[in-house]
């Protein structure tokens, strides 16, 4: 045993997949987003990188994975069974939102949120500094709340 206990710590239990709690939905847009952040920065700063494609394969694969969690078409232990916030119900919710019919609305829904995070990436303050953490959480906070049915007016994110 160390000094101050032992070296090792318990596994954390990790929650169940809901889409329809803000949190977990913010964890998944994360994820996508450090995912194509990632190939997004290594296709314009090094295209020729010895592992671009596996990243770009890397970053295909998230986007995928999470459209197939969002249409319900994912069976995983990770995912919480008795959510009903998939599928038909968060298609029709888009659809709403993005004022469109598609049969690609997820796709395109979240092809949107990673064009307004490259963007928002990009942007500095007043002062050339990049945008602050408070700043972060409120774009991301919000596309969570819009994609898990828990916007307060059901308004999709412009983007900011």
């Amino acid at each position: 045993m160390a000094i101050f206990g032992p070296l090792t710590s318990p596994k954390k239990e990790l929650r169940k997949i809901d889409l329809g709690d803000a949190d977990i939905m913010m964890e998944l847009l994360e994820e996508l987003a450090i995912a194509t952040a990632t190939y997004d920065w290594i296709k314009t700063n090094q295209p020729h990188h010895p592992e671009a494609k596996e990243i770009q394969e890397q970053a295909h694969e998230v986007f995928d994975d999470l459209v197939g969690i969002m249409k319900g078409e994912i069976k995983d232990d990770r995912i919480n069974r008795h959510s009903d916030w998939k599928g038909e119900d968060l298609i029709e919710h888009l659809e709403k939102g993005e004022g469109k019919k598609s049969e690609f609305i997820i796709e395109e829904t979240l092809a949107r949120f990673i064009d307004a995070f490259i963007e928002f990436s990009h942007q500095t303050d007043e002062n050339g500094a990049p945008l602050s953490r408070l700043k972060y959480y409120g774009f991301m906070s919000g596309w969570a709340h819009y994609l898990a049915g828990l916007a307060p007016d059901e308004t999709p994110p412009k983007g900011e």
